[in-house]
């Protein structure tokens, strides 16, 4: 089912005077057997010409898409910004200069080991499809994970072409959409639900779609959206990730050592 734009459905609840009394609900499960999800999805394998497990960080840099969505600062590792920066290994207790510098001391750690490329200041367009976010992770050069998400415009195309070449995936589906009514009365509630993953022997693609929208008289309006697409090498993958988030975790417990040991002096 696709889903009505929040700013389309809002302008639409406000230009009609219609009154919808009973909320509408869809609350779906899909639970295939690994055989069943593994032959549906048998050539999930990437993003385009970006292949999990086979592309390397030079094939990347090369690539001509790449290049021509991306500017000379984006074309080297940074683990700074990105799916894989800060937000995603810093502590409650970093602040924007301390992890600067654990950055820096995770990017000499890692040795190599773990790169992430990400165009800094745009998405990229790969063919006629067009990707707000697209950011490669690599284990020993080779890609293990491609964080990504297309243009609002077509990403009804894209998870669609996935559920038409995939099946339905492993996940659940819930969208609820309760009372509408015009007037001086108006009343919206939009929350959506949905999870799924898409999976063979090696690789995987995650996908979450969350919503929730309130509108009522007097209540400022909310509103929250969190759509993403994760697909990533399933044996090498948490490799990456437990490496980056145990350089964080020996970086906070060195620094805590070197705290204590000036205290001691004191």
């Amino acid at each position: 089912m696709k889903q009505i734009p929040l700013l389309l459905l809002v302008l639409a609840i406000m230009s009609c005077n219609v009154q919808v009394d009973k909320p509408e609900i869809i609350d779906e499960s899909y639970d295939p057997t690994d055989e069943e999800l593994f032959a549906a999805c048998a050539d999930l394998q990437g993003v385009g010409q970006f292949i999990i497990d086979k592309t390397t960080f030079k094939n990347a840099l090369n690539d001509k898409d790449f290049k021509n969505s991306s500017s000379s600062f984006d074309r080297k590792s940074n683990l700074y910004n990105g799916h894989w920066g800060h937000d995603f290994w810093k502590t409650k207790n970093d602040d924007i200069s301390s992890s600067f510098e654990k950055e820096k001391w995770i990017t000499k750690e890692a040795k190599g080991r773990i790169k992430q490329l990400k165009p800094q200041f745009s998405g990229i367009k790969i063919g006629d499809l067009e990707f707000d976010k697209f950011d490669m992770a690599f284990l020993n050069d080779t890609l293990v994970a491609i964080f990504f998400y297309p243009e609002d415009k077509i990403e009804n195309d894209i998870i669609d072409h996935y559920k038409e070449k995939y099946g339905d995936g492993k996940g659940h589906y819930k969208y609820y959409y309760s009372r509408v009514q015009t007037g001086d009365d108006i009343t919206v509630t939009t929350t959506t639900d949905e999870k799924r993953t898409w999976a063979n022997e090696k690789i995987a693609l995650d996908y979450v779609n969350k919503e929730y929208f309130h509108m009522e008289p007097g209540s400022k309006s909310t509103g929250f959206f969190e759509h993403t697409l994760l697909i990533y090498s399933k044996n090498r993958y948490p490799v990456f990730e437990e490496l980056l988030m145990s350089l964080s975790k020996q970086y906070d417990e060195n620094l805590q050592k070197s705290k204590s040991k000036t205290l001691n002096t004191l």
